[in-house]
């Protein structure tokens, strides 16, 4: 029975060893495939892989990079003006007011205001009955001065008669013809005459009324011819000179006129260290009237070529000088420019212009306004100005 039981158990035993030695058998084989098959897509990875690098390689190269757009400006030269810009007064000497020299009442008045009169034209007489009654006295004792000085000269001339009373009898006449010229001058200025030729503006004495030295009674206007004048401040006085010329523009006309500089005044006020200047201008129209103001341009300064740029593309730094942000070529096939600050000498300076004395070349490109936000070495890509354009474009047409 223990032999029989010996035998089963080293069946069993030897059947689980065969059986074990298979299972290692087959357990050894299968990683051994495992590992092949895991070594092949490796290496199928890593292939696509390489291949994927040289894909996104070739996709870097071909693709641009990216750089901001800015507006730039090309500088060229052009010609700059300075202008002093004042206001003035339009007046004339065309503006008289004419007052009676005698006392008396008006007895006649012949324009109505607004009528045209020539110099010397009559426009009012006062009532002269008292001096013609006194030049007809005196005329009637002139008359018998005269004839008894004819006769006394006669009979002197015939050695007749005393020399005194005949040298009075001359005296008497001659004193009587100066009291009867005087009285026909004084007969004169009860008519009131224009002194000059113009318009009747004002008649301030009506018939009836009394005339005296002391009352204005009419005003004439002669607008044909007028002036501008105004004050000036002594710093331009060397920059003004008779024959300079200015430019005037009339808000309430909206009209614009150009002319020279006629008088230059030689008293600086000390109270406002100004000069006078004058302007004479012709009114066939009669717009321009005593008083109304404009707005005169005198041209200070000119330079025929000069480096010009708007006032808001200067910039200053932290010690106050200025600059602007020039842009140089820095790969010309992208057109990208490298953005470098150039400090800049400034000169002269007319509304929104400013004339650049040095540190800026006709060509350079320099950003405009949105280059405040700019940095330097920073890389761009520019678009021509607006007034880079208008400049080309006026350039254009003019050839």
């Amino acid at each position: 029975m223990l032999k029989k039981m010996n035998k089963i158990v080293l069946s069993i035993f030897l059947i689980s060893l065969i059986f074990g030695c298979k299972q290692e058998r087959e357990t050894t084989k299968s990683e051994t495939d495992l590992q092949q098959k895991k070594t092949q897509i490796q290496k199928q990875i890593d292939s696509l892989n390489k291949i994927l690098s040289e894909i996104d390689t070739k996709l870097n190269s071909n693709k641009e990079q990216e750089f901001p757009k800015i507006t730039a400006f090309k500088i060229r030269k052009k010609s700059f003006t300075h202008y002093l810009e004042i206001q003035g007064n339009i007046d004339t000497d065309g503006n008289v007011t004419v007052v009676p020299e005698v006392m008396g009442v008006v007895k006649k008045v012949y324009k109505n205001e607004g009528s045209k009169v020539k110099k010397g034209e009559v426009i009012m007489v006062l009532d002269d009955a008292v001096i013609r009654n006194q030049i007809s006295e005196v005329q009637t004792q002139y008359d018998l001065a005269k004839t008894t000085y004819e006769r006394q000269k006669r009979l002197w001339n015939q050695k007749i008669g005393s020399e005194m009373a005949y040298l009075q009898a001359k005296t008497k006449k001659e004193s009587l013809q100066r009291k009867l010229n005087t009285l026909y001058t004084q007969l004169k200025k009860f008519k009131l005459r224009a002194p000059i030729s113009g318009v009747v503006d004002d008649i301030m004495i009506k018939e009836g009324e009394m005339a005296a030295p002391q009352r204005p009674a009419i005003r004439l206007i002669n607008l044909n011819k007028v002036y501008m004048q105004a004050d000036v401040s002594e710093k331009y006085l060397t920059n003004i000179k008779k024959g300079t010329l200015a430019k005037i523009y009339f808000p309430e006309l909206n009209k614009k006129i150009h002319a020279k500089v006629n008088y230059v005044g030689n008293f600086i006020h000390p109270n406002n260290r100004t000069f006078k200047i004058r302007i004479n201008l012709s009114n066939n129209t009669g717009e321009l009237k005593p008083n109304l103001t404009g707005n005169i341009q005198i041209k200070v300064f000119e330079a025929k070529e000069a480096i010009v740029l708007p006032l808001s593309y200067i910039q200053q730094d932290q010690k106050g000088e200025n600059f602007v942000f020039v842009l140089k070529p820095y790969d010309e096939k992208k057109q990208v420019y490298k953005v470098q600050k150039q400090h800049i000498k400034i000169g002269k300076v007319y509304k929104n212009n400013i004339m650049i004395n040095s540190g800026l070349n006709e060509g350079d490109y320099i950003a405009g306004i949105l280059g405040r936000g700019l940095t330097e070495g920073d890389l761009v890509k520019i678009s021509i100005s607006q007034e880079d354009e208008n400049q080309q474009n006026t350039e254009a047409s003019n050839n």
